[in-house]
């Protein structure tokens, strides 16, 4: 019985023990974990104040960001908040300075391309305000001038009533003109019959007049056939100017058997004409574009027929191409533009043709240019006069003078 309370109270102690070596140890490892945890909750503490301030300061970034990017702009228009684009920012500031010729690479940043801007609208309202002062000055202007429209217009109508009251003066005064001019018939009848008188002697001596323009006709007709055999080659000769001795394969360019030794100068056309014998048909024009001494080459234009072209042995006619003598010629009417007078004159004189002051009975041609604007003096004229109308081409015609227009100048040389 004391054995059996022994070992019991053997077992108690034992439990004991590991109660108290359980109590320490669990002790311990309490106080190990309180003090990971209180180390654990300041860190915690710490970690949330770091995250709170780390928010405050992205918070405070964002709010700055925004508060920039709604003065910049450049933001997409989907976006919930206003966020400047960097790129379109580039894009949008280059396509401003753009605007601004004066903003060269230098201009780097919208702070300093501002009062570049700035300027430049401060002297585009400058300039606006110089404007609107001109405007203002030319509605002064105009209504001084709608005030002087209308003082015309009046004037006008005072002139109409003037000139009304004198039609009606004039209509009175016509009737005494009525009488007079009868009074003067009746004068005018005697002098009719004196001037008969004056007729019969005037017939008389028209008798004599005509005997000696009979024989001034004579001489006339002696110079006259003299001009046609020297100006015969104004018709088509019978005899071609030259011929061609070559074509090149595109058929644009030849050469002909006359030079410089010929008189041949730059810019003369020719007729081209079938070198068969007897042959008549025009092929085309050939004009001359560079002058050897014994050959030219042309240019070959306006062919008539393609299946027929210009080919070697074909021959060239100028009808106002002479190479051997000097002509006289008169210039009458005006001449500009591109023919005008001084250049006309060059042409006539490689053309061995020499410009006289006046016509006269050695002249052999009259070259017709435009009608006149203005009188000998340089005045302007009421209504343009034709050049058959001047003096100089009468007597032209009264001479046989052969007349030529610049036309025909213009079909056979290139001025």
């Amino acid at each position: 019985m004391n054995r059996s309370q022994r070992g019991a109270a053997r077992v108690g102690i034992i439990w004991l023990v590991v109660f108290l070596v359980l109590f320490f140890v669990g002790a311990v490892f309490g106080y190990m974990g309180y003090e990971d945890s209180v180390k654990y909750l300041r860190q915690s503490e710490e970690a949330r104040k770091a995250a709170e301030d780390a928010n405050k300061r992205d918070s405070e970034s964002v709010e700055a960001v925004t508060r920039i990017s709604e003065v910049v702009g450049w933001s997409k228009a989907d976006a919930s908040a206003a966020k400047t684009e960097v790129e379109l920012m580039k894009t949008g500031f280059e396509s401003f300075k753009a605007t601004f010729p004066d903003m060269g690479a230098d201009i780097k940043t919208i702070d300093a391309a501002l009062p570049k801007a700035a300027d430049a609208y401060l002297q585009r309202q400058r300039e606006i305000a110089a404007l609107k002062t001109q405007v203002e000055q030319l509605g002064s202007e105009k209504t001084t001038m709608e005030q002087g429209l209308r003082d015309a217009s009046r004037q006008k109508d005072e002139e109409i009533s003037n000139l009304r009251r004198q039609l009606a003066d004039e209509s009175n005064n016509a009737a005494q003109r009525q009488t007079e001019l009868e009074s003067r018939v009746a004068a005018l009848n005697t002098q009719r019959n004196e001037l008969d008188a004056q007729l019969r002697q005037t017939r008389n001596e028209m008798e004599g007049t005509n005997r000696k323009h009979d024989d001034e006709r004579v001489g006339w007709e002696t110079r006259f056939r003299s001009m046609g055999e020297s100006l015969k080659f104004l018709r088509e000769p019978e005899k071609a100017d030259g011929k061609v001795v070559t074509v090149s394969k595109d058929l644009t360019l030849g050469w002909i058997d006359i030079g410089a030794n010929q008189r041949l100068a730059r810019g003369t056309r020719f007729r081209v004409v079938a070198g068969s014998v007897g042959g008549t048909k025009l092929k085309g024009w050939a004009e001359v574009t560079d002058v050897k001494p014994s050959m030219a080459e042309v240019r070959i234009y306006d062919v008539v027929d393609r299946f027929d072209p210009v080919v070697a042995g074909d021959v060239i006619f100028n009808p106002l191409y002479d190479p051997t003598s000097e002509r006289t010629a008169v210039l009458c009417g005006r001449f500009s533009g591109q023919f005008n007078e001084p250049e006309l004159k060059l042409l006539l004189a490689n053309m061995s043709i020499i410009v006289q002051p006046a016509l006269g009975n050695d002249t052999d041609y009259l070259i017709v240019g435009s009608e006149l604007y203005t009188d000998e003096n340089g005045q302007p004229l009421e209504n343009p006069l034709p050049p058959s109308e001047l003096p100089v081409y009468k007597n032209a015609e009264a001479l046989g003078t052969n007349i030529v227009s610049i036309k025909q100048l213009r079909e056979y040389f290139k001025f």
